[in-house]
């Protein structure tokens, strides 16, 4: 049976470390021996059994300098310690596209390198197109998250194949919808990073313009960042810190807003919005990127531009008020049946097994 030497920057409880813990878990139970190289913070990738870690000190900070300086020995550390593998039955795994130096040692050392790929970038930097550059030249094989993301690369996605993010078993085992009140409806929730191109200020706006409603704001940061990041607030908004156990949100939950501003940032997929489809919980979503391939738009949910506020409000009213609600909740729930954990680890299985003919 192969090792598999997977490669992830930055552990924290955003998506694509959710995702990796999956997939490790996955091929874990099937019998792959797992070695993991990540940054010494705490995630989803934390204490996963079994597996071999090898960490490193990697954390981003709002000075660019020292961002820099730590992202550059954290490439150091997994190139120069990529040679330690020495034997043929080894695949490196690099999860997104940011780690380049050990798919560079895994080509020197003449080892499969698949990259996981879950970015597609509106405007991309200089280092950005560096990742790209580096992805393109070095890669044996990818796994895309979603159409809309190979669409993005498709002069170079030959050797690829979509698999889809999934819902891991143990977070769908603590759901249970019989605690879910629909005697009245009127929550709304968002789970976010605090940049703008998120749209959180659209946000902020939605919850000024529709007091009738609560909102509720998540974001991927501490309470300082918020404190600094927010002038005003209407009390008909809460925002809070990143949580790791989202359940008692999505319980309360009653419609799920992604305002990611199209010019400025597309999601790849949306594994908030499908956390939140399980729950049966309609989202709007923009009309663009992954989303389209989760949310069907009237049925499920709608598809809309976060910079379009009045369009906003107007749909948002309509789910709560026309009497739509059960089937808009219904249609969600089943739409996310489809995103299986077994399927995931299943195609992704079967993929490593044709390592040998790529």
């Amino acid at each position: 049976m192969k090792k598999i030497i997977f490669f992830h920057l930055y552990n924290d409880i955003s998506g694509s470390p959710q995702v990796l813990s999956m997939v490790i878990r996955g091929l874990l139970a099937k019998g792959y021996a797992v070695e993991l190289f990540t940054s010494n913070t705490e995630g989803f990738l934390s204490g996963i059994e079994g597996v071999k870690y090898h960490q490193f000190s990697y954390k981003w900070t709002s000075n660019r300098f020292l961002t820099l300086i730590r992202l550059v020995y954290a490439q150091l550390y997994m190139f120069i310690a990529s040679f330690q593998f020495k034997k043929n039955d080894v695949i490196f795994y690099v999860n997104t596209i940011c780690p380049f130096a050990p798919a560079l040692a895994g080509r020197i050392l003449r080892f499969p390198v698949i990259y996981h790929v879950h970015e597609a970038y509106v405007n991309p930097n200089l280092l950005h197109k560096f990742y790209v550059y580096m992805w393109q030249k070095l890669s044996s094989y990818t796994f895309f998250v979603s159409k809309y993301v190979q669409k993005q690369y498709i002069r170079y996605s030959k050797q690829s194949a979509i698999i889809y993010n999934a819902l891991p078993a143990a977070f769908l085992s603590q759901i249970n919808l019989n605690n879910k009140s629909r005697s009245r409806i009127g929550n709304i929730l968002m789970i976010s990073s605090l940049k703008e191109y998120k749209g959180v200020n659209q946000f902020v706006l939605l919850a000024e313009r529709l007091p009738q409603y609560k909102f509720r704001l998540i974001v991927n940061s501490q309470q300082q960042d918020i404190n600094s990041f927010f002038y005003t607030i209407p009390d008909n908004l809460v925002i809070l810190p990143a949580h790791r156990n989202i359940h008692p949100f999505l319980i309360e939950a009653d419609l799920l807003l992604n305002l990611s501003i199209p010019n400025l940032w597309v999601e790849t997929f949306g594994l908030t919005i499908l956390e939140a489809m399980a729950y049966g919980i309609p989202v709007i979503c923009p009309p663009v990127g992954g989303p389209l391939e989760l949310v069907d738009d009237g049925i499920s949910g709608f598809q809309i531009d976060s910079r379009n506020i009045g369009e906003l409000s107007e749909k948002i009213r309509y789910i709560f008020e026309s009497g739509m609600y059960a089937q808009f909740s219904e249609n969600a729930r089943i739409k996310s049946f489809k995103f299986s954990e077994e399927e995931m680890i299943k195609q992704i299985d079967e993929q490593l097994k044709r390592i040998d003919r790529i």
